[in-house]
């Protein structure tokens, strides 16, 4: 076992700086039987003998001089890294690292961010776009403070925290046959040509079960990692799309018209945040904001 006494080591730099004991005790607040005590202890310690005593004066041995460049080696590697983790701290304290799925990178945080940007400008932000296992493992690796994704997943080592929920709407050609509906079921999509999100999205498994109760098979002609260019594609008049109305939304101004579909499918999105560590200031500061924000459009 390492054994170190670090008020030793203290009291055996003082001396060895100040020239004499009274003086030393004087510099750390103790008394000069102090320091002889924690000199002598340190002695005993190792089997050292670090000063001698000539005229009434106390002198470093060898020993000590020895003793003495290894300990500011040391102490220096110390200040090094006290500096490294005030740096890291700091450091902390004026980056935001935010991940989300990509829809959202897009459609919900930029205004968000923009906002945030407003109250702390001294932060330097950093955002992530991917999937939500992508931006799940993030956070679980501590690799960005914030993350926005579609749950449930089969998450752990995260805290998950509730957001303001959505629903998937339908999104159709304007003039299509279909917008004189109020609402888009799966039986007024047979053999209808469908842009969807990838098979691997947990909005695209849910939207297939919807079909699959219907016993309606979907006529699939496309799908995509990103719902964005499905948009610009169902606008051409190449098909028709289920989305997330954030999306549809922030596409509004193409030749597209919306309508909700039926049943209704949910979009959980959810805060994905670190289990263990502490959120810092802005991230904070960044968590009001969207709340706010979403619960503002509610």
């Amino acid at each position: 076992m390492l054994r170190f006494n670090l008020r030793q080591i203290e009291a055996f730099r003082a001396v060895i700086s100040a020239g004499n004991m009274t003086q030393a005790g004087e510099v750390l607040g103790i008394t000069q039987p102090a320091i002889s005590r924690l000199i002598r202890d340190l002695e005993e310690e190792y089997g050292l003998q670090l000063f001698v005593r000539k005229a009434g004066r106390i002198e470093p041995t060898k020993d000590a001089f020895a003793l003495h460049a290894e300990v500011e080696r040391c102490y220096g590697e110390l200040e090094q890294m006290v500096k490294f983790a005030t740096d890291l701290g700091s450091f902390r304290r004026k980056r935001l690292r935010i991940a989300s799925i990509v829809g959202h990178s897009y459609f919900l945080l930029p205004e968000i961010i923009k906002l945030f940007h407003a109250q702390c400008p001294d932060v330097t932000i950093s955002l992530f776009s991917g999937t939500s296992p992508q931006v799940v493992e993030h956070i679980e690796r501590g690799q960005s403070d914030i993350g926005l994704a579609l749950l449930p997943l089969d998450v752990h080592g995260v805290t998950i925290q509730e957001m303001p929920e959505t629903s998937l709407v339908t999104v159709l050609p304007k003039g299509h046959a279909l917008c004189a509906l109020d609402e888009i079921k799966p039986a007024d999509l047979a053999e209808v040509p469908l842009l969807l999100i990838s098979e691997s999205s947990l909005m695209r498994k849910r939207l297939l079960q919807a079909f699959k109760d219907a016993a309606v098979a979907p006529n699939v002609i496309l799908d995509s990692t990103y719902t964005g260019p499905i948009c610009s594609l169902v606008a051409s008049g190449m098909g028709v799309s289920i989305m997330d109305v954030l999306t549809a939304r922030a596409y509004a101004d193409l030749e597209i018209e919306i309508r909700p579909f039926a049943p209704n499918i949910p979009c959980e999105l959810k805060l994905v945040l670190p289990a263990t560590q502490a959120l810092s200031q802005p991230a904070k500061v960044f968590l009001d904001i969207l709340r706010a924000t979403r619960h503002a459009e509610e």
